[in-house]
């Protein structure tokens, strides 16, 4: 039996691969600074069966990072796996977000990794255990965007901190992936900031672009699947969806291309587009 640390585990892409994890008979430790959350997943696969712990953690901590890892190597030894999935998506344009909100977004999708990986890899080299390391990028890595750069940034810099680990733990026998999903059924949106809006205007964006989200083809147990199988079979860079995989190819094949197509994308152009359709989408959401 191995154990798997998953962050963010309590919802979407994170409980999701801790469920499937538990079903193959791995222990799964439920990371998530929604405690409840975190307790209402393991709940779940015990129910079904399966082995979980939940444990709260901001993983935007280093010093509370540095506590978890004491009580892990302590209470189940050093991990096998490591899926460093917790992260948000805050919205606005590069001068919009303050110097704030792009901490927030740094700290919690990129830093949060660097922390996990520094703490559970020397305890996996410590230890001999030839385990691996997943970390959750995007798709937002392979291209520029006027809507979320903060979080392009942070996601574009924790590919590029993969593949460096990648490269470092190789002699040891440790595997490090980097996943990019694509659009995703999961509450990313919902749990974001928007910019430059005031408290209602941001909250009616919100739930427009969130209800556009929740119309997304794949589900969270999509990126399960791949995060399961990249374990197994020590992939690289994993885009997930044809949209993940067509930008991660068009981004190398012609970057200037890439640039000049996103570049019409605006706020003012996706406000209009959920204000025109905005009737049609209350009925798939209601349909669904």
């Amino acid at each position: 039996m191995k154990t798997v640390i998953v962050t963010g585990a309590g919802a979407g892409i994170g409980r999701e691969t801790a469920k499937l994890f538990a079903r193959g008979g791995d222990r799964v430790i439920i990371a998530d600074i929604d405690l409840t959350a975190a307790e209402d997943a393991a709940i779940e696969i015990i129910a079904d069966g399966g082995l979980a712990v939940a444990h709260k953690l901001d993983v935007s901590s280093e010093e509370q990072w540095e506590r978890f890892g004491a009580w892990v190597l302590d209470e189940f030894g050093p991990p096998d796996v490591l899926v460093n999935n917790a992260g948000v998506m805050d919205l606005g344009g590069f001068l919009e977000m303050g110097a704030e909100q792009w901490q927030r977004t740094i700290d919690i999708d990129l830093m949060s990794v660097i922390y996990g990986s520094l703490v559970f890899a020397k305890q996996m080299i410590d230890a001999g255990v030839r385990g691996h390391i997943v970390n959750i990028s995007s798709v937002a890595a392979f291209f520029p965007s006027k809507l979320g750069p903060a979080y392009g940034v942070a996601k574009a810099a924790v590919l590029m901190a993969t593949q460096s680990l990648r490269v470092e733990l190789a002699q040891y026998g440790i595997g490090v992936t980097a996943i990019a999903p694509g659009a995703i059924r999961t509450d990313l949106i919902a749990h974001g900031n928007r910019a430059g809006l005031t408290s209602e205007a941001e909250q009616d964006w919100s739930a427009k672009a969130s209800a556009v989200q929740g119309l997304a083809f794949a589900g969270p147990d999509k990126v399960a699947r791949v995060i399961h199988r990249s374990v197994r079979r020590n992939w690289a860079i994993v885009p997930v969806n044809p949209e993940a995989w067509a930008m991660f190819y068009l981004f190398r094949l012609s970057p200037d291309l890439v640039r000049i197509g996103l570049g019409i994308l605006s706020f003012e152009r996706a406000e209009a587009l959920l204000a025109r359709f905005a009737p049609l989408i209350d009925r798939l959401v209601t349909s669904k």
